[in-house]
């Protein structure tokens, strides 16, 4: 149930950025060209080898992260530990991790869809076909191996990143990308290796200074804070880093179009707008955060401690994960000829849709991406109306 509603919100958000980046004058192969852009990257003329598998390999890696966001969701939860105690084979149970993996990789293979018929459309040749087509089963090998935990696999998948480069425009391509997707699917259909117990596993401990400081900043309530980026930085590390590399694209992105633009007056509204889309970007971490502090609820219910008494904690975490993420937005604003009082207002602003983002992204799980798009598209024109 919970790989079904995590499903919804990803197509949620996959119908919102189909209908930002899609054109209505455009053509339907123009608008599927800009929607499938970071596989088309791979088959880009005048790059070697090298730009190219490293390329393929950040995709791999991209993959590898998107399922490990969701390693609860696909693992299925508290309810494999009844499920190991019945008579299924690990290879029967890694059939169903793989059946499962692709019901929520469906947004990524939509993508991949749009990249093999843009492909064929232009005449690009069995040889760029069938190399979009190995990438995916090289990318569930990578998805599987990063939810069972074997960091081995990474050389077998940079192997298959250098082949598929090294082989791209020859005349062995063909037959390098048919040999590597061959040997993946091989590979997924397999049992697993059994994992060797490590007899030591180094814990996280924050450094000293960070809870002297966190206690000398909090007081008394330093101890909650502290659960608060426990749960961030340990429990969920995968979505938080996930988060915050998202976060670095948009910033990238913002400075991009800022040189397309030539740095002109739009270049301020820019800087705006991708601040709304961080702060939107990062809200989706509360839920990490609520769902974490429900499983302790029964714990702390014991506690002398008021109901619901880390909404303000879980504010003031995300506020200050959010701040050095959007403070460089508003130093990109003040570079672009906005008064220093104008960018300080901007920061201020969508430090506030960060902390008001919280409401939609708990209130229905269903419609979450939905109402929070719609609270930072109309809070991003109230600001850019009243800051720009």
């Amino acid at each position: 149930m919970s790989t079904a509603r995590l499903l919804l919100r990803r197509w949620q958000a996959l119908v919102l950025l189909v209908g930002v980046l899609g054109s209505a004058n455009a053509s339907v192969f123009s608008n599927m060209d800009t929607f499938a852009r970071p596989l088309l990257l791979v088959l880009a003329p005048g790059h070697g080898a090298g730009w190219r598998s490293a390329c393929i390999a950040l995709l791999m890696a991209a993959c590898a992260l998107w399922a490990h966001m969701q390693r609860g969701q696909i693992g299925g939860g508290g309810f494999m530990v009844f499920t190991a105690s019945l008579p299924f084979t690990p290879r029967q149970r890694r059939q169903v991790d793989l059946m499962v993996l692709l019901l929520a990789d469906t947004p990524l293979l939509l993508m991949m869809m749009a990249a093999l018929a843009t492909t064929a459309a232009r005449g690009g040749g069995p040889g760029h076909v069938l190399l979009l087509a190995a990438l995916v089963p090289l990318a569930l090998a990578a998805q599987l191996a990063t939810l069972e935990r074997r960091p081995a696999a990474a050389i077998p998948v940079a192997a298959a990143c250098l082949l598929l480069a090294a082989g791209f425009a020859t005349r062995f391509g063909p037959a390098l990308s048919v040999s590597v997707a061959v040997l993946a699917c091989i590979a997924l259909q397999r049992a697993p290796w059994p994992r060797v117990a490590a007899s030591w596993r180094p814990r996280f401990a924050a450094p000293a200074w960070w809870r002297f400081s966190l206690h000398g900043v909090a007081g008394r309530h330093a101890p909650a804070l502290r659960i608060c980026f426990a749960i961030l930085l340990r429990e969920r590390r995968d979505e938080a880093l996930a988060k915050a590399l998202g976060a670095g694209a948009l910033i990238a992105a913002a400075l991009g179009l800022c040189a397309v633009f030539e740095h002109d007056a739009r270049a301020r509204a820019v800087a705006l707008v991708a601040q709304g889309l961080v702060a939107l970007q990062l809200s989706g971490l509360f839920r990490g955060l609520q769902m974490a502090h429900l499983v302790g609820a029964a714990y702390t219910a014991a506690l002398p401690l008021p109901r619901r008494w880390w909404r303000r904690f879980d504010l003031a975490a995300l506020f200050c994960v959010g701040l050095p993420l959007l403070a460089p937005l508003s130093l990109l604003a003040w570079l672009e000829g906005a008064t220093p009082a104008r960018a300080l207002a901007g920061l201020v602003s969508y430090a506030g849709l960060l902390c008001a983002l919280r409401a939609p992204q708990l209130a229905s799980e269903r419609h979450a991406v939905v109402l929070s798009t719609i609270l930072a598209g109309c809070w991003m024109a109230a600001t850019i109306a009243c800051v720009y």
